[in-house]
Protein backbone atom coordinates (compact mmCIF):
# COMPACT_ATOMS: atom_id res chain seq x y z
CA UNK A 1 0.00 0.00 0.00
CA UNK A 2 1.43 3.37 -0.95
CA UNK A 3 0.18 6.39 0.93
CA UNK A 4 1.53 9.01 -1.46
CA UNK A 5 -1.22 11.48 -2.26
CA UNK A 6 -3.34 10.36 0.67
CA UNK A 7 -1.53 12.12 3.50
CA UNK A 8 -1.96 15.67 4.76
CA UNK A 9 -1.10 17.69 7.88
CA UNK A 10 -3.19 17.13 11.01
CA UNK A 11 -3.54 19.44 14.02
CA UNK A 12 -1.75 18.20 17.15
CA UNK A 13 -4.39 16.82 19.56
CA UNK A 14 -3.19 18.81 22.61
CA UNK A 15 -1.37 21.83 21.17
CA UNK A 16 -3.41 23.64 18.54
CA UNK A 17 -0.47 25.74 17.38
CA UNK A 18 1.41 22.60 16.30
CA UNK A 19 0.74 20.47 13.24
CA UNK A 20 1.63 16.82 12.55
CA UNK A 21 3.17 16.80 9.09
CA UNK A 22 3.91 13.54 7.23
CA UNK A 23 7.26 13.21 5.51
CA UNK A 24 8.64 10.42 3.36
CA UNK A 25 12.39 9.96 2.91
CA UNK A 26 13.44 8.09 -0.21
CA UNK A 27 17.22 7.98 -0.44
CA UNK A 28 18.36 11.59 -0.31
CA UNK A 29 14.91 12.87 -1.35
CA UNK A 30 12.28 14.18 1.05
CA UNK A 31 8.59 14.41 0.25
CA UNK A 32 6.77 16.69 2.69
CA UNK A 33 2.94 16.58 2.74
CA UNK A 34 2.22 20.28 3.41
CA UNK A 35 -1.53 20.35 2.61
CA UNK A 36 -4.27 18.11 1.30
CA UNK A 37 -3.06 17.22 -2.20
CA UNK A 38 0.07 19.40 -1.94
CA UNK A 39 3.60 18.09 -1.43
CA UNK A 40 7.02 19.72 -1.48
CA UNK A 41 10.13 17.92 -2.68
CA UNK A 42 13.55 18.52 -1.15
CA UNK A 43 16.97 16.91 -1.15
CA UNK A 44 19.69 16.82 1.51
CA UNK A 45 20.86 20.33 0.57
CA UNK A 46 17.49 22.05 0.18
CA UNK A 47 15.61 20.56 3.14
CA UNK A 48 14.76 23.51 5.44
CA UNK A 49 16.86 23.71 8.60
CA UNK A 50 13.83 23.36 10.89
CA UNK A 51 13.06 20.00 9.28
CA UNK A 52 16.73 18.90 9.21
CA UNK A 53 16.98 19.50 12.95
CA UNK A 54 13.88 17.44 13.72
CA UNK A 55 14.98 14.61 11.41
CA UNK A 56 18.43 14.54 13.05
CA UNK A 57 16.89 14.33 16.53
CA UNK A 58 14.55 11.53 15.48
CA UNK A 59 17.25 9.51 13.72
CA UNK A 60 19.73 9.95 16.60
CA UNK A 61 17.27 8.54 19.14
CA UNK A 62 16.41 4.97 19.95
CA UNK A 63 14.10 3.80 17.17
CA UNK A 64 10.75 2.16 17.86
CA UNK A 65 9.74 -1.03 16.13
CA UNK A 66 9.05 0.12 12.59
CA UNK A 67 5.82 -0.75 10.81
CA UNK A 68 6.13 -2.84 7.66
CA UNK A 69 5.24 -0.48 4.83
CA UNK A 70 3.04 -3.09 3.16
CA UNK A 71 0.89 -3.07 6.30
CA UNK A 72 1.12 0.66 7.01
CA UNK A 73 -2.22 2.39 7.48
CA UNK A 74 -2.70 6.14 7.20
CA UNK A 75 -3.67 6.61 10.87
CA UNK A 76 -0.40 5.01 12.05
CA UNK A 77 1.61 7.91 10.61
CA UNK A 78 0.02 10.30 13.11
CA UNK A 79 0.55 8.17 16.25
CA UNK A 80 3.65 8.84 18.35
CA UNK A 81 5.43 5.52 18.85
CA UNK A 82 8.47 7.12 20.48
CA UNK A 83 8.76 8.64 23.97
CA UNK A 84 6.64 11.58 25.09
CA UNK A 85 9.62 13.91 24.60
CA UNK A 86 9.12 13.52 20.86
CA UNK A 87 5.49 14.67 20.96
CA UNK A 88 6.62 18.16 19.89
CA UNK A 89 9.45 16.97 17.59
CA UNK A 90 8.17 14.03 15.57
CA UNK A 91 8.78 10.31 15.13
CA UNK A 92 9.66 7.57 12.69
CA UNK A 93 6.82 5.34 11.54
CA UNK A 94 8.41 2.96 9.02
CA UNK A 95 11.55 2.63 6.94
CA UNK A 96 10.62 5.70 4.86
CA UNK A 97 7.71 7.46 6.64
CA UNK A 98 8.08 10.03 9.41
CA UNK A 99 5.78 12.49 11.13
CA UNK A 100 7.27 15.89 12.01
CA UNK A 101 5.68 18.34 14.43
CA UNK A 102 5.81 21.83 12.93
CA UNK A 103 4.54 25.21 14.03
CA UNK A 104 1.85 26.85 11.91
CA UNK A 105 4.25 29.57 10.63
CA UNK A 106 6.79 26.98 9.45
CA UNK A 107 4.11 24.91 7.76
CA UNK A 108 2.64 28.04 6.14
CA UNK A 109 6.06 28.98 4.80
CA UNK A 110 6.46 25.49 3.32
CA UNK A 111 3.08 25.78 1.61
CA UNK A 112 3.99 29.13 0.10
CA UNK A 113 7.56 28.28 -0.66
CA UNK A 114 8.89 31.28 1.27
CA UNK A 115 11.12 29.27 3.63
CA UNK A 116 12.68 27.26 0.84
CA UNK A 117 12.20 27.92 -2.84
CA UNK A 118 13.50 24.53 -4.05
CA UNK A 119 10.11 22.81 -4.41
CA UNK A 120 10.34 21.28 -7.84
CA UNK A 121 9.83 17.56 -8.27
CA UNK A 122 12.67 15.44 -9.58
CA UNK A 123 10.41 12.43 -10.04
Amino acid sequence: MHLIGHLSPVVHPRQWDLIRVPLRKLGDRYIVYVADGLVRYYDEETLPDALKTKMAMILASQQPELINELQLQKIAVYINTMSDEFDTIGWRVSETYFCLILSRPILDSLKGGTLNDHTKSTA
